[in-house]
């Protein structure tokens, strides 16, 4: 097991990895309640079990009050522990309840998949979808403590891993070439979920992600915007298919158009999209909206990345690798933005 903790701002996360580690919460002093998808059943002695919908339609502000008024009907006090148990959506809302009860009681993140793991439950960022916009009411709001119990990977199925590996693969390409050479070494290893390299992956990537958001918590120095690689367009793809399209196989596609665009705008080297295109090839990952299988209308996604928390004015803030693990910050024209965009996503 891995065991650490990670001081950001004023809260200090602690994480746990490895298997069987659930039983860790067993020990915690106070009133514990649990929200998890109706499809998940869970053995954990909880005071409050909350079942609610997954996927992004359960992402409503209304499922978030639903999970507050079950904290107060029960006596939850700010001492108490929320645990959000499930995928990203779980994760999100969960997360975004905690933070506006009372201000704020304990959280703790136990992700169920590859995704949540290195991605939804660390960071600290919480929300609903709001029209057209993926996340656009929310907190920061860091949780007490990630248990990330490998065991949750047995039953996890292919696919699912793959979309997970999406993410993974993101930290490798703007944050750490160690990690990109080790995924490129050990893709069978990966793939067949061996506990000791999937510990590394999974310890690499939330390493990873904690490190940019101990720097810039909240977004305000320009750093955390690396962790938005491939989504600017990713998320365009989720809007444009009505949250059809999984949010892993939208990323995918949307790091490389965006390596794209860092290339034909003169950022990045020369190599840079070829080194994109080979490692998702390697994990099973789509490289063009033609794979994934689903009818994405460009106008919505189009409508939807204008709307972009990162947009500024005329310009939207983007990441760009530069080489593999670097990256750098640019502001990019909106026009410029739509034009490239439309060639990627195939419209005229």
């Amino acid at each position: 097991m891995i065991d650490f903790t990670e001081k950001i701002c004023c809260s200090e996360v602690r994480v746990k990895i490895g298997r069987e580690v659930l039983g860790e919460l067993d020990s915690l002093q106070g009133k514990k309640g649990i929200v998890h998808p109706r499809t998940l059943r869970t053995q954990l002695k909880t005071d409050l079990d909350i079942e609610i919908e997954d996927g992004e339609r359960g992402k409503d502000i209304s499922v978030a009050m639903r999970i507050v008024d079950e904290l107060l009907s029960s006596g939850f006090t700010r001492g108490d522990y929320l645990i959000a148990m499930g995928g990203g959506t779980v994760l999100d809302v969960t997360g975004f309840s905690a933070s506006i009860f009372m201000r704020g009681l304990n959280l703790i993140n136990v992700p169920t998949t590859l995704l949540g793991m290195v991605d939804a439950a660390i960071g600290g960022k919480n929300g609903v979808n709001y029209r057209l916009a993926k996340n656009m009411i929310g907190t920061f709001y860091q949780p007490f403590m990630i248990v990330e119990d490998l065991s949750f990977l047995d039953t996890l199925p292919v696919e699912e891993f793959r979309r997970g590996m999406a993410e993974v693969i993101k930290y490798a390409l703007v944050l750490d070439k160690e990690l990109y050479d080790f995924l490129s070494l050990n893709h069978d290893s990966i793939m067949k979920r061996n506990q000791d390299v999937l510990e590394k992956v999974i310890y690499s990537s939330v390493k990873d992600k904690l490190f940019v958001v101990s720097e810039d918590e909240r977004e305000t120095k320009g750093v955390r915007i690396v962790l938005n690689f491939g989504h600017t367009i990713g998320h365009a793809i989720e809007a444009g298919s009505d949250f059809k399209v999984p949010h892993g196989l939208a990323i995918s596609v949307g790091m490389v158009c965006e390596a794209k665009i860092a290339e034909e705008m003169g950022y990045a080297e020369e190599g840079v999209v070829e080194d994109v295109l080979w490692l998702l090839q390697l994990y099973g990952l789509p490289i063009s909206m033609d794979q994934l299988n689903a009818k994405v209308e460009v106008e919505r996604a189009l409508k939807s990345m204008l709307m972009d928390k990162k947009r500024r004015g005329e310009e939207t803030l983007m990441p760009f690798p530069t080489r593999i693990g670097n990256w750098r910050s640019v502001s990019v024209p909106n026009d410029t933005l739509v034009s490239f965009s439309k060639q990627c996503l195939g419209g005229n």
